[in-house]
């Protein structure tokens, strides 16, 4: 048991580990030799932990704007170390969280293996964290003991895992890029209600990517540069409304607002291209690896991968959509300071930044300029009113939510909870 449970915690919950086998048994699926499969393991790791660090970092890079935004609408200072919460959050229910992590991975494979949901959540970050969510509504929502708890802990997990990368998967042949895999990401709910609303109001006519700017403005439709600059200004901005001084005594670290603002706008797009070098380097071998599992062992299974994936054919709709969704958030917290709730909620940025990103995606290849922004607005009120209703369900897991609730947390997470709560904790 404990060998079992130090391979959860610290080999299986690592995704790039997960992306290595996947490539290593795709490759041995299709009778390649160990020099070929070694070269192609490690590129794709190698492109896999591009990806992912250079999102952790990139989401890490937005905390002092959350600081700072704290600071504009006089809120409680709300705790942005994501070490200090993981670990709290994770020390009332880390064995059960384990266990359904490892065995909801099954259930998603016996799915895809036997049903005709034929899709592989391959984004192992994302289910850990919401096996977290699981276990939580569980432990802090019935009074199940431990064995039946990661039963149907694993049961709601695996299908959350097939279900979420099929729907997703409806959608996904109007996007440029997104060619032989689905999304697995708990963004999905955001991805869904973005598709539907841009399909029923936007214009896919009016592609957001193919606006008109000046010849000597065509700079700025390289993703690295617009990101650079977009949030240079952003964060200048928000610095000067928090108060100079404020911020240089409390955020910068006694550094000028404008060097402060413009090195966080250059982190930026450095770390956007990360990801973009990344993402060629992963789909170029990944792919091609998966087509020996969708073969020979799950019969025309398609591979559930990671979000920025499609941020290199969409660099307006990634910022419009972090920024859309960043306003809707603000404006959803305002009303519900005005009506007293008592639980004080805050867009979390790291969230904002990539589901706002991504239901921004989907609007417009489904919608266009207008199908972007309905999408990634509504995805931001989705996160701060879903914020809102879920914490006061999930106990000791409050403080990671608080910092990295995504649309799916927030959306399925109080369902989950009123339903235990109608079936009298169970």
């Amino acid at each position: 048991m404990e060998v079992m449970m130090y391979l959860i915690r610290n080999v299986f919950s690592q995704a790039v580990f997960i992306i290595g086998i996947v490539v290593i048994i795709g490759m041995a699926a299709q009778k390649k030799t160990w020099d070929q499969i070694l070269p192609s393991v490690i590129k794709t790791m190698i492109g896999f932990t591009m990806i992912n660090v250079g999102g952790q970092t990139l989401g890490m890079s937005l905390l002092p704007l959350q600081t700072m935004i704290t600071k504009i609408f006089n809120l409680p200072e709300i705790p942005v170390d994501i070490g200090a919460a993981q670990s709290e959050s994770l020390s009332g229910i880390g064995t059960e969280m384990a266990l359904i992590f490892a065995l909801g991975f099954v259930v998603n494979l016996l799915l895809a293996r036997f049903t005709r949901f034929k899709y592989v959540h391959l984004s192992a970050h994302v289910s850990f964290f919401y096996a977290g969510l699981i276990a939580a509504l569980l432990k802090f929502g019935t009074s199940l003991s431990t064995i039946p708890l990661v039963a149907v802990g694993a049961v709601l997990l695996g299908c959350y895992m097939t279900f979420s990368c099929a729907y997703v998967a409806l959608f996904m042949k109007e996007v440029k890029g997104g060619e032989g895999f689905t999304l697995a990401h708990s963004s999905s709910v955001g991805i869904l209600i973005s598709s539907l609303l841009a399909k029923a109001f936007g214009n896919k006519e009016h592609d957001l990517e193919n606006i008109n700017v000046p010849k000597k403005l065509n700079f700025l439709r390289e993703m690295t540069i617009s990101l650079t600059i977009v949030m240079t200004i952003l964060f200048l901005a928000i610095s000067l409304l928090s108060g100079p001084s404020w911020a240089l005594e409390n955020v910068t670290g006694g550094q000028d607002i404008l060097v402060f603002s413009f090195l966080k706008g250059l982190s930026f797009g450095m770390w956007i291209t990360v990801i973009i070098t990344g993402v060629r380097m992963m789909l170029s071998e990944i792919i091609a690896a998966f087509h020996g599992i969708a073969n020979k062992i799950i019969p025309n299974s398609v591979p559930g991968l990671d979000i920025p994936l499609l941020f290199p054919n969409y660099p307006n709709s990634v910022i419009l959509g972090f920024l859309t969704s960043l306003i809707a958030g603000l404006l959803g917290m305002m009303v519900l300071g005005l009506l007293n709730y008592p639980v004080v909620v805050f867009p979390a940025l790291i969230p904002t930044f990539f589901t706002g990103a991504v239901t921004a995606i989907f609007g417009n290849a489904h919608g266009g300029r207008r199908g972007a922004i309905i999408g990634s607005f509504v995805n931001g009120l989705i996160l701060i009113f879903g914020q809102a209703l879920l914490l006061p369900m999930i106990g000791s897991y409050a403080p990671i939510m608080r910092i990295l609730s995504e649309t799916d947390y927030s959306f399925y997470g109080p369902i989950l909870g009123w339903i235990l709560r109608m079936f009298g904790g169970m």
